[in-house]
């Protein structure tokens, strides 16, 4: 017999392949039962990335605006949830920005617009709405209200000297001067 190995012998400890897979099965079973309980920790992680990745956009267009002296605009589409960003193609014609980080963007599953709301243009539920960012550093000032699921929701607000933005929890208005 080499030196090291140990004979094996049918009385060995181990478990049989039917062990294994009763407490796989049993293992299953109890993720299936704690499953949404998982979930709930996951989903809070997506609400507050879509709202950074959409004051990301923001932030882009406005410093495309800045160094093109052009005007660039964040379209937010609220029916499909989706946000893109355009700049200025000739009289009042606004083309899609072609580069990686102005390319369609939507919000993640259960995460939607609720409105927008801008004091000229009024308060938003569907359609196309945007906010304009000018080359001299000026946009339009605009409340952008997210909801994740029934309970959670988000205000944006963009200022209108620079561009800044603000994220409060919960639905806020701002009166307009």
């Amino acid at each position: 017999m080499e030196r090291g190995r140990t004979p094996t012998s049918k009385g060995s400890p181990g478990f049989s392949l039917a062990e294994l897979m009763v407490v796989i099965l049993i293992l299953g079973f109890v993720f299936l039962l704690t499953f949404p309980n998982f979930r709930g920790l996951l989903e809070p992680r997506d609400a507050k990335r879509a709202v950074l990745q959409l004051v990301g956009s923001m932030r882009y267009a406005q410093s495309q605006a800045a160094t093109t002296k052009q005007r660039f605009r964040l379209n937010l589409d609220l029916k499909e949830n989706a946000y893109w960003v355009s700049r200025e193609g000739g009289r009042d014609s606004f083309l899609r920005d072609s580069s990686p980080l102005g390319r369609p963007g939507y919000l993640p599953t259960g995460v939607t617009f609720l409105d927008v709301s801008h004091p000229e243009r009024g308060k938003m539920r569907e359609g196309t709405a945007y906010v304009e960012f000018s080359p001299t550093g000026w946009a339009d000032e605009c409340e952008i209200h997210l909801r994740r699921g029934e309970e959670e929701i988000f205000t944006i607000f963009v200022h209108p000297l620079g561009g800044k933005t603000e994220v409060t929890a919960g639905y806020v208005e701002r009166k307009t001067s």
